[in-house]
């Protein structure tokens, strides 16, 4: 494999400039399969895999019947079926933008038997009722399948090239080879532990065990039946392979830093271990509902691609080079060391954003007034917010490191640690992950394990699908992105009743609806930065014209949002008149940045957001409480 991605690469650098639709497409394919593997989750878990007892028809007809099971395995083959049609592209645009090399021919149609044999795999298991092995094979494939898109995503993605000019840097090359193997043997040990699980999954021996990290109240229960032995041995390998993954991620941080490619893989890894451990354990401390089934499996999903995604750039990153010059001393000047001291600590405190975390701290303790109806227990509101403040932190750290060179290159965040020099990227980094660690481990020991899956879904949410993806890619970036920011009042309520109610769900969508005319507002006023850095925001993609329509629509419906709860009786007379107060401010404002057309206005509206949300979860609370 060594030599395989230079020869099958941008011949072997230069695909991603002579086949833009491959790279694309590649994306595609991998997002379709990954969605598959997650639909194929919902079917095992809402017991839907007969919901079609004949294939490829469902119950002799195109269009299925009416009932839930028939729909959701039906919607299984549908995505199947579009997922294919993006895996078949990419092998032949891959194949032709390499001129039909005979090698990658191969392994095209490697691919596609593989896809073939996952489709006939399909039928089988349909046809012989869902027998385990057969269900563990086709999990097991679809991941192979996975893979190799993953593969070739990485291969038809551009890369930073080193300077030819200088020499490999001493040591590197023997370096890089021992992180390829470590990288290597974390694919082979993730898809093993995977393998194991669907099997545990499929005969049933996910329920043998109850309670994390005990097993039905005692550590090591061997030799209480074979499930329980099943169970087990799936937790102990998945402690290795998690240590395995932390080695990894630890290897890549110390001898990778100077590829940044890399250690945003191994991040990006490290941050789907965090989330499948926190998923995991939950799972078994709370009955393994459903929704937990699908996330596991979601996670493991995600864990793999990162994996797979580690492994492949390891492979294709170019070597770090000698220096063509030394590296600049740094000056320790004449301040005592006090004073560095505390500028060291205003520095990495500035990587969280504190001005951020409050207000989401706001949302987080509001709903937990809400949900225990008075004032929940001391140690309850001190260690949620504790850890909600470390989660949001880590989030905005990782981003930090994540968008510094956009960063650099807008006035309003060229000021932050690390375009300032002063914290290294690696070194934000670190933190940020050290950060998240440290909030799981207060929420799941002090507060209860939903609260802190919740918390760490939208770390992972932030960095991996907002920062990395959104951010840079569509003008839709901070209307998905909002999702983030609109998970604390979930938390806060988890962390009282662990479990999520409507009227949870309704904080997260008052939220959702209010981020984007907030942060329009201010993307029309600092909207040059944006263009600057090259960041797709609505104004400087669609115009400030459409960028006020969009503010104002969004506005309508936050509005109408917001007296919703109040027809399904959630909330009272008291909130609703503040509500409808609030609201009806909110939309002239809107109204008037519409018709005005000025940074004044848009000043304006952005400064009342920042005042109406702590205001109308403030009329929440009291309405609940009174």
């Amino acid at each position: 494999m060594d030599s395989a991605f230079p020869e099958i690469g941008p011949s072997a650098g230069s695909l991603s400039h002579t086949s833009p639709a491959l790279r694309w497409v590649s994306y595609a394919a991998v997002a379709a399969t990954y969605a598959l593997v997650i639909m194929g989750a919902v079917v095992r878990a809402s017991g839907s895999g007969l919901g079609c007892p004949d294939w490829p028809l469902c119950y002799g007809q195109i269009v299925p019947p009416g009932h839930a099971p028939s729909i959701i395995e039906w919607s299984h083959r549908l995505l199947g079926a579009v997922a294919s049609s993006f895996i078949v592209a990419t092998v032949v645009l891959w194949a032709r933008a390499n001129r039909w090399n005979r090698k990658v021919v191969s392994a095209g149609l490697g691919l596609g038997a593989l896809l073939l044999a996952q489709i006939l795999l399909g039928a089988v298991t349909v046809k012989l009722e869902l027998p385990p092995f057969v269900v563990m094979a086709h999990l097991g494939m679809a991941m192979l399948l996975l893979g190799a898109l993953v593969i070739i995503a990485v291969i038809a993605t551009p890369f930073a090239n080193a300077d030819p000019s200088h020499p490999v840097a001493e040591g590197a090359a023997a370096s890089r080879a021992g992180f390829r193997r470590l990288a290597l043997s974390a694919v082979g040990a993730v898809y093993t532990l995977i393998l194991v699980g669907a099997w545990v999954r499929a005969t049933g021996a996910t329920w043998a065990c109850f309670g994390f990290p005990t097993c039905n109240g005692e550590i090591l229960p061997f030799g209480s039946g074979p499930l329980v032995d099943l169970h087990l041995f799936h937790r102990l390998l998945a402690y290795a392979v998690s240590a395995h993954l932390i080695v990894t991620v630890a290897r890549a941080w110390r001898t990778e830093r100077q590829s940044s490619t890399i250690c945003a893989a191994a991040t990006a890894m490290g941050g789907w271990l965090l989330t499948q451990i926190a998923i995991g354990a939950s799972m078994v401390s709370m009955g393994i509902p459903p929704l937990a089934q699908v996330l596991h499996v979601a996670g493991a999903g995600g864990l793999w691609i990162s994996t797979v995604t580690l492994a492949a750039v390891a492979f294709r990153a170019p070597e770090r080079r000698a220096e063509s010059t030394s590296l600049p001393v740094e000056s320790t000047g004449s301040r005592s060391d006090g004073r560095a001291a505390r500028s060291t600590f205003t520095a990495y405190l500035n990587l969280t954003k504190p001005r951020i975390i409050v207000l989401l701290l706001a949302t987080t303790f509001a709903a937990m007034l809400m949900a225990a109806g008075g004032m929940p227990p001391w140690h309850t509101i001190l260690f949620t917010m504790v850890g909600g403040a470390l989660g949001a932190g880590a989030a905005n750290a990782v981003n930090c490191c994540i968008d510094r060179d956009i960063d650099a290159l807008m006035k309003r965040t060229s000021v932050r640690s690390i375009p300032a020099g002063a914290v290294k990227p690696e070194a934000a980094l670190r933190f940020g992950l050290i950060l998240a660690a440290a909030s799981f481990i207060v929420l799941t020991v002090w507060v209860n394990p939903l609260s802190a899956v919740l918390t760490l879904a939208a770390f992972a949410f932030y960095v991996l699908v907002y920062t990395r993806w959104l951010k840079r890619s569509t003008v839709h970036n901070i209307v998905i992105g909002g999702a983030a920011g609109a998970v604390p009042p979930l938390v806060g309520w988890a962390a009282v009743t662990g479990n999520i109610s409507l009227l949870a769900v309704y904080l997260f969508a008052i939220i959702f609806f209010w981020t984007p005319p907030h942060f329009w507002a201010l993307a029309l006023l600092i909207q040059r930065d944006y263009a600057a850095a090259g960041v797709p925001m609505l104004p400087v993609v669609k115009g400030e014209a459409e960028t006020r329509r969009q503010i104002l629509l969004y506005t309508v419906l936050l509005a109408a949002l917001t007296l919703s709860v109040v027809a399904f009786g959630l909330l009272g007379q008291i909130y609703l008149a503040a509500a409808i107060i609030l609201g009806g401010f909110f939309l002239a404002f809107a109204i008037q940045l519409m018709r005005q057309a000025s940074d004044k206005a848009a000043r304006r509206l952005f400064r009342y957001s920042l005042l109406y949300l702590p205001l109308l979860f403030g009329a929440m609370v009291v309405d609940r409480l009174v």
